[in-house]
């Protein structure tokens, strides 16, 4: 398994659950996103999580797992919730591989300059209605002196 880091998108709710221990979490700008070495997308890690070993966080993921295949209701989900539990044990059986303190530095960097890069075309934008409205004031003066 793999904790691959991505940045929070304005559509993304501000809770989540937690794939590993199924609890609501807020989510910064940074999210946390559990994949199986097949590149399954199993969900979203909590920050919590995120700080619990490679055999702590398999061990929740096979009881959770259990406690899934136990649990009889059906799910909304378009996919059984038996279909998930069976992926979340297969994923137990692999290592997890954590983000390294570069991986965070780059996001962090990535996320600062997206934001920043908002932000300046935001007031370029500002910038040109504004020079836009001067010039049409412009001529409308020009006009009425001749």
């Amino acid at each position: 398994m793999k904790i691959q880091l991505d940045r929070k998108l304005t559509t993304c709710p501000k809770t989540l659950l937690c794939t590993i221990r199924n609890i609501p979490f807020e989510v910064g700008k940074i999210r946390l996103l559990l994949y199986s070495d097949r590149g399954l997308l199993l969900g979203d890690i909590s920050p919590e999580c995120v700080k619990l070993s490679s055999a702590e966080i398999r061990c929740k993921l096979r009881e959770r797992a259990c406690a899934m295949l136990q649990d009889d209701e059906a799910t909304d989900a378009p996919r059984s919730s038996r279909d998930c539990a069976l992926e979340l044990l297969q994923a137990a059986q692999e290592e997890v591989r954590f983000p390294t303190p570069l991986d965070w530095w780059f996001k962090k960097f990535e996320i600062f300059s997206e934001e920043s890069q908002e932000v300046e075309s935001t007031r370029t934008g500002l910038s040109a209605y504004y020079v836009l409205e001067r010039s049409r004031l412009q001529k409308m003066l020009d006009d009425d002196r001749g």
